[in-house]
């Protein structure tokens, strides 16, 4: 109940939000439409839809191997996608799969979050990294739609949150049907909170697509492996500069030095 008035409160604000997010970019009309339930896209089939939610880019393009499972199972008939960033739209866009569509996840009131199941009626639910959104998980529950939380990471710190609110904690927790972890760590947290099935198998960020073939020039191969190389993997704007600084102090210790840079956002 506070979770929820204080969720009302907030939405208060949240035209205010939207406006600031919409000048930097990081919404546009039909993100902002979605997040409010206005749907772009009709459930259409009446066969089974699996659904998958993550937060943005690397929550999305770790779940792209199963997407491609997905899509040749003749008895799912549609995936659904939710995510909260342009960015990770976009990631979706540049694929190319048949049965698969993008929408952004709703606002988790619990009008919105009754809404979005109503429309969607989807057959499984998957929750990816560190994804809780208790209203959903709520509403799901009352619906009988089985939960998985997938790829479940929980840090001490968000652990720590948790737990100052124990019994809301395993309220929620307690819902998922199954919760598959990134790591051993996660597995022991979510134990803590209240979660009763929960397995580990290893991060589904190191798993890759079977499309994407990498062909490396020899002579470039051969320059790689003949460095010293640390890599800066999903930088954020200006720790790039912070990279180059890194890289410059370095050299001065390690001539054969070769610095590899990997932006988030290009």
């Amino acid at each position: 109940i506070l979770y929820r008035i204080l969720l009302v409160i907030f939405f208060l604000f949240m035209p205010l939000i939207l406006i600031w997010r919409f000048l930097k970019k990081r919404d546009n009309f039909q993100s902002i439409k979605e997040k409010f339930c206005f749907f772009t896209k009709k459930r259409g089939l009446n066969g089974k839809i699996v659904w998958f939610h993550g937060a943005s880019v690397g929550e999305v393009q770790s779940i792209i191997p199963l997407l491609e499972l997905y899509e040749k199972d003749k008895k799912v008939k549609k995936i659904l996608i939710t995510s909260n960033t342009l960015s990770s739209s976009m990631v979706l866009s540049k694929l190319k799969l048949k049965k698969t569509i993008h929408q952004f996840f709703p606002l988790d009131l619990n009008y919105f979050s009754k809404k979005f199941l109503d429309h969607w009626n989807p057959s499984n639910a998957f929750f990816i990294d560190s994804e809780i959104w208790p209203n959903m998980i709520s509403n799901l529950k009352k619906k009988k739609i089985p939960i998985i939380l997938l790829n479940g990471r929980i840090t001490k710190k968000t652990f720590n949150r948790w737990s100052v609110l124990s019994s809301f904690a395993n309220n929620i927790f307690s819902k998922f049907d199954l919760c598959i972890t990134s790591d051993k760590r996660s597995l022991k947290y979510l134990t803590k909170l209240g979660a009763k099935k929960v397995k580990y198998f290893g991060n589904l960020k190191f798993t890759q697509t079977e499309k994407n073939t990498v062909n490396i020039n020899k002579n470039l191969e051969h320059y790689i492996k003949s460095k010293n190389i640390w890599c800066a993997s999903s930088t954020h704007f200006n720790e790039e500069n912070l990279c180059g600084v890194i890289h410059k102090r370095l050299k001065r210790k390690y001539k054969n030095l070769l610095t590899i840079i990997i932006p988030r956002h290009i």
